[in-house]
């Protein structure tokens, strides 16, 4: 009786144990969370929907002008910039611009003291001052020559020495206006002892790469000049698109600095050859004004308007919603009396007209999809909130 006792109770504990086991091993149900959704999908309830204004709808179809975006960057081609260097080896004595300062064609930019300088006008001086008495020495042996009373490598020498100095005035009074110094000028009383640079072209001081009491060398940059009247806009094409841009196309131009504020452009030339890494070709565009934040190597992008003019899936501007650089429409996913659960779909605008925006969607719709058309924004907003909860 003792041990049958002992058995059932040996069973029962057995039990008991497994028991314990078997609920440590069971997963429990975690308590949902309110509003948790996959990326991009955003719930919103049917009285904050209301409450919003939101208005649903499906996307229609427009005849609208299109446009391609395209992406690039203010640019400023070399052929429009200047580098002031130094032409002879020496010290700057004297910086005569500020950076980001205008400078006109021929304006002197700095001077440079050389001090050899003086030598080589001492030299021309000299030579200019001997050329008369070789001249006049020349023409004496000519004349007692006709007279047979002297000898004629006597006559030689002299017309000899006479056209040396002649070609040796012509070479130092080269040397002189490389030295921006008029030989035709040039008087004992105003010898020269510094070298001035000049701007080779109109434009805004960009750079200084030197400062005063610096010794320089030959080709020693001193500052850079940049034409901004010539900056416009370079934007990438690729291949299969190269087609559809021709010269004289209307575009608008947005920078990145700029918020949503655009400027009217014109595409004037259309690069030749591709780019063999990128498969695309560049396309330039002439601006019309000088927007504010217009900056060379800025980011901007471009709406060129193209030549087709057929149905295109269109929203209203109010079903769009800018974050950073993309532009998002809201599909709705699923319907139901709580609420309605929306996906975030990345577009890209391709033409505007009468509060409608053509759009290419990046993400496939399925057919007769229901859309946001108006309160993006604030599903938008709602969005966020969710996230900030979780």
């Amino acid at each position: 009786m003792f041990k049958h006792k002992i058995s059932i109770a040996a069973i029962a504990l057995s039990l008991f144990a497994g028991s314990c086991g078997s609920n440590e091993n069971t997963p429990q149900p975690e308590a949902a969370t309110p509003h948790e959704h996959a990326d991009g999908h955003i719930m919103v309830t049917q009285e904050k929907l209301r409450n919003g204004g939101v208005e649903l709808g499906a996307i229609s179809e427009q005849r609208i002008a299109q446009t391609m975006l395209l992406n690039g960057n203010i640019a400023l081609h070399p052929e429009h910039t200047a580098q002031v260097s130094a032409s002879s080896d020496g010290v700057v004595e004297q910086i005569l611009v500020a950076l980001n300062a205008s400078v006109q064609k021929g304006q002197a930019v700095a001077r440079i003291r050389k001090a050899d300088l003086l030598d080589l006008q001492q030299q021309f001086l000299e030579l200019n001052d001997r050329l008369p008495l070789l001249q006049s020495e020349y023409e004496r042996y000519k004349g007692l020559q006709s007279a047979d009373a002297t000898a004629a490598k006597n006559l030689q020498r002299a017309e000899s020495e006479w056209r040396s100095a002649q070609t040796t005035k012509q070479v130092l009074a080269a040397k002189l206006r490389q030295y921006q110094i008029n030989p035709d000028q040039l008087r004992a009383d105003n010898l020269s002892t510094a070298l001035t640079l000049y701007a080779p072209v109109s434009g805004v001081v960009t750079a200084i790469s030197s400062n005063v009491g610096a010794a320089v060398q030959l080709g020693t940059p001193i500052c850079a000049i940049a034409d901004l009247s010539q900056v416009h806009a370079d934007f990438w094409v690729y291949e299969q698109d190269l087609g559809k841009i021709k010269n004289g196309q209307q575009a608008s131009i947005r920078l990145s600095a700029g918020g949503q504020e655009s400027t009217p452009a014109q595409v004037y030339a259309i690069d030749p050859v591709l780019d063999a890494e990128k498969r695309a070709a560049r396309i330039h565009t002439r601006l019309s004004s000088r927007p504010a934040g217009l900056t060379v190597g800025a980011y901007a992008e471009a709406q060129v308007a193209l030549a087709d003019n057929s149905p295109a899936p269109a929203v209203p501007d109010a079903a769009i919603v800018r974050e950073g650089e993309a532009e998002f429409i809201f599909v709705v996913e699923k319907e139901s009396a709580d609420g309605i659960e929306f996906t975030k779909v990345s577009v890209i605008r391709s033409g505007a007209a009468n509060g409608f925006v053509a759009i290419r969607p990046q993400t496939p719709l399925p057919a007769g999809a229901k859309v946001v058309l108006k309160g993006a924004y604030y599903v938008s907003a709602e969005g966020a909130e969710i996230g900030d909860e979780h």
